[in-house]
């Protein structure tokens, strides 16, 4: 959790080889109550303190949270401080449509093998999309 927030600080979501993305592993715990928390937390930070949710959440790891959560910053429990879970659900959201434009790209590109002989003697191909392609052959 630690390395995500950093590595978020920084403006960095997402692997050069795009495989590993922020919130890959974590934003799962999101909304889900994992941590007790007690009404009457009290502390001298609170979450429009931060320029982030990269920034709280590093904050709220370093001095004790999820486990122990002195400044109320995750009144939920879940171990996301902050805004911190919108942020992490929002990278996972952009990598989910960041691969599915590129499994589009792919397939797009992709042309059948079978050639087809037409009514005049033309010969030709269907593309992925439906469309004859008269130069596949």
């Amino acid at each position: 959790m630690l390395l995500e927030a950093e590595l978020a600080a920084r403006g960095e979501t997402q692997s050069p080889s795009g495989s590993e993305y922020l919130g890959r592993k974590t934003s799962g715990t999101v909304g889900r109550r994992s941590y007790a928390r007690s009404e009457a937390i009290s502390g001298d930070r609170n979450c429009s303190d931060f320029t982030s949710g990269a920034e709280a959440q590093r904050f709220f790891l370093a001095t004790g949270g999820p486990v122990s959560d002195l400044h109320g910053l995750d009144r939920d429990g879940d171990g996301n401080a902050c805004e911190w879970g919108k942020t992490l659900r929002s990278s996972v959201s952009s990598h989910r449509q960041y691969v599915a434009r590129q499994t589009s790209a792919a397939r797009s590109y992709q042309s059948s093998s079978r050639c087809y002989v037409g009514p005049r003697g033309g010969s030709y191909t269907i593309t992925p999309s439906g469309s004859k392609n008269y130069g596949g052959c």
